[in-house]
């Protein structure tokens, strides 16, 4: 359209992606974690995954909720921190760039507690960057999209925190599993 109706000849299309060159593969942590990334409140909610966690029962599990809230919810997260809170739980507050690849790197799995999609996701594309497995929602067309952009994951049904805590513990026990769809 830019070419045809405005006569730009500079214009590119660069599609949403990947732009990171991912380093060697590093050992994992010592402990598993089960990382989130993103604004919450609006559409992603972490009660959810917090629960699914405890649901499993395993004392080497940590959550790490890596971002804000989204600017129509302020006070989201630490609404959950005082109800949810725990040793088991770290908020990490707003991730600075250079901070990104660690927060990714030191994660055992990312999960995606979405109710909704808008098409596309930018953390999907950072996980695929840095080799974190997604665990993702299956939301209308979203699972089609991810697999069309060349991705995959583990789903599970969004309104059911049993079904999350199912595909959470599929990949945490299944390391070679893991390690391919990362």
């Amino acid at each position: 359209i830019l070419r045809a109706k405005y006569r730009a000849g500079h214009v590119a299309l660069t599609p949403h992606g990947a732009f990171e060159v991912p380093g060697p593969p590093q050992a994992p942590p010592d402990r598993a974690t089960v990382m989130t990334f993103g604004k919450f409140g609006t559409y992603k909610k972490v009660e959810g995954l917090i629960e699914a966690v405890r649901r499993l029962g395993r004392r080497d599990l940590r959550v790490v909720v890596a971002g804000t809230d989204s600017p129509n919810t302020p006070g989201y997260l630490a609404g959950v921190a005082e109800r949810l809170g725990g040793p088991d739980v770290h908020f990490t507050g707003y991730v600075a760039e250079e901070d990104v690849e660690a927060i990714f790197r030191d994660a055992t799995v990312t999960v995606f507690p979405y109710t909704a999609t808008t098409g596309s996701s930018g953390v999907l594309h950072q996980a695929g960057s840095y080799g974190c497995a997604p665990i993702l929602p299956r939301i209308g067309d979203l699972e089609g999209l991810i697999q069309a952009e060349g991705f995959t994951g583990v789903f599970f049904e969004p309104d059911s925190v049993d079904d999350l805590a199912r595909a959470i513990a599929s990949l945490l026990d299944d390391e070679p599993e893991r390690a391919r769809i990362a």
